[in-house]
């Protein structure tokens, strides 16, 4: 018994102590918070602070004439660009050097597609589809990049690269 008054006087100290938290101001400008007096600290009152004032909101028609909306940031669209022909690593074979380019962007979308074969721009157009003259036989690389009608950038494909392939002029008909 007498252990238990023992531990509920040594409680009742702790949680009157805790109450109290003093402020320090050192010569170098340094602010210590403790629980342990020293000389020249204050006592700090911490009921005020941890407690927070609602306004009121005063007459409802008021409130309803004042409180803007909130706007929700608009989900940004991403756009993808694919060339759906030729295929990735295709060999295309033509001796006239001819290819014909199809791209699409998902979702769908009014803009300008560029075309960019071996890094160099070569044709623009809204449709998606284009044709390559007189190239040269071996590996080609593409790209398309749509625009918005600002003339921002909204995708670009992958560069692919296809193949083509043109008879040899040594090789002789007998």
């Amino acid at each position: 018994m007498k252990l238990l008054f023992v531990l509920g006087i040594l409680l009742l100290c702790i949680t009157a102590s805790a109450n109290v938290i003093y402020k320090t101001v050192k010569e170098d400008g340094t602010v210590v918070y403790t629980d342990v007096p020293t000389n020249g600290a204050t006592s700090v009152n911490l009921s005020a602070v941890n407690s927070a004032v609602i306004p009121t909101l005063g007459n409802s028609n008021q409130s309803a004439q004042t409180v803007q909306p909130i706007n929700k940031p608009e989900k940004k669209i991403k756009y993808l660009v694919n060339i759906l022909k030729p295929s990735a690593e295709q060999t295309i074979r033509n001796n006239a050097g001819e290819v014909s380019v199809k791209a699409q962007v998902t979702p769908k979308i009014t803009g300008m597609f560029k075309l960019f074969l071996n890094n160099q721009f070569v044709s623009s157009n809204s449709n998606g589809a284009f044709t390559l003259e007189n190239l040269n036989r071996g590996a080609h690389n593409i790209e398309v990049k749509f625009f918005n009608k600002s003339g921002k950038i909204l995708a670009s494909s992958e560069v692919q690269t296809f193949y083509l392939h043109k008879t040899s002029v040594l090789i002789t008909p007998n």
